[in-house]
């Protein structure tokens, strides 16, 4: 829509608030020291301050720990559903060998006669017809494992019905696999969320998002997008350990209520007290208040960065991007100068 719209209106530069501020809360999450990122070029750069300006630097690697993550993915599993059709599946096939070999060894069955038989205990049939004539105990054994599988079944079917009728905002691998290391969370999935989401993930930095709202068409578009979106309470501890917060880079609090980033900010305090904290804020009555009371975390004025960059396109000013210099929001030029917008300066255009 906005190429239509910047085509059919001669002049007309069409851009939006998410994109304006995405990359001034993308850098601060990757790293502390990154003031911004930009993505003009094929592959996304860090903005750094320094004594003559705003200086590019790479971005800092990400640490794959494709091994670790995958053991956290499958035996801590965030989704529930994903979790017990995995394991339901895994106690399945267990009690299958276990069924098999136990038929094989004690009542010396060939190995089709007792797959056969354990597979009529599994689908919860009958079990081996066999067995009626073998050792007592081994009828209380084969009794445990019938019993055993008839609760593996039943954890397998509740998980496969929940993924099938599910929306499935996450899953157990995969792009919607909820990242486990390294990774940012972003709390409130409106459109500055999701473009920091998509922009964090255009960087190689894993990234899950959290949303109160289950029925926000911010949401349906992640799914289509493959983002992992949890649904809950923003500000819950017990949610936000559980996303794996002692391990993550940081979480960026991102929705358009600035009490509810800085409740969000709190909560993450007691999880984990030394993780970077971004939150986006609109009144800066309220953020210079919170930030004079405790380190509540880097705090970005949208509305400030976005003022800039929009006044800057109306005085045809040649910006590339609006950066945040301690915590003021300046123009930065391609030579890497940077220039403070103010009434001065305004006047003099």
């Amino acid at each position: 829509m906005a190429d239509q719209l910047g085509k059919q209106i001669e002049g007309c530069r069409v851009t939006s608030l998410a994109d304006i501020v995405a990359p001034s809360l993308a850098g601060p999450c990757i790293d502390s020291g990154l003031t911004a990122v930009r993505t003009d070029g094929d592959r996304p750069v860090g903005l750094r301050e320094s004594d003559e300006g705003v200086t590019e630097v790479p971005l800092p690697p990400v640490r794959r720990r494709r091994v670790a993550s995958l053991a956290r993915a499958v035996f801590q599993p965030y989704d529930k559903a994903a979790g017990l059709l995995f394991y339901g599946a895994l106690g399945i096939l267990t009690v299958q060998l276990i069924e098999t070999f136990s038929a094989m060894i004690v009542l010396s069955q060939p190995f089709v006669d007792a797959f056969y038989g354990a597979a009529r205990t599994v689908v919860t049939v009958g079990p081996n017809e066999a067995i009626a004539t073998g050792p007592g105990w081994f009828k209380l054994f084969i009794s445990a494992t019938m019993l055993l599988g008839l609760g593996l079944a039943a954890a397998f079917t509740a998980g496969l019905v929940e993924r099938v009728i599910g929306r499935r905002l996450t899953s157990l691998l995969g792009r919607r696999a909820v990242p486990r290391s390294d990774h940012v969370v972003v709390a409130g999935l409106g459109e500055v969320g999701l473009r920091l989401c998509l922009l964090l993930r255009r960087c190689g930095v894993g990234v899950v998002a959290i949303e109160e709202h289950p029925d926000s068409e911010i949401v349906g578009l992640a799914h289509e997008l493959d983002l992992p979106v949890v649904i809950g309470r923003l500000a819950d501890p017990s949610l936000l350990q559980r996303l794996s917060l002692e391990r993550a880079r940081a979480l960026a609090a991102v929705t358009d209520n600035d009490l509810a980033n800085i409740a969000v900010a709190v909560a993450t305090r007691t999880v984990n007290e030394k993780l970077q904290v971004v939150l986006r804020a609109g009144d800066g009555e309220i953020a210079n208040e919170t930030r004079s009371l405790f380190a509540v975390g880097l705090v970005r004025d949208v509305h400030r960065i976005a003022a800039v960059e929009l006044a800057a396109m109306a005085l045809d000013w040649n910006a590339d991007m609006v950066v945040c210099k301690d915590d003021e929001a300046n123009l930065l030029f391609v030579d890497g100068s940077l220039k403070e917008l103010s009434i001065d300066t305004v006047t003099q255009a």
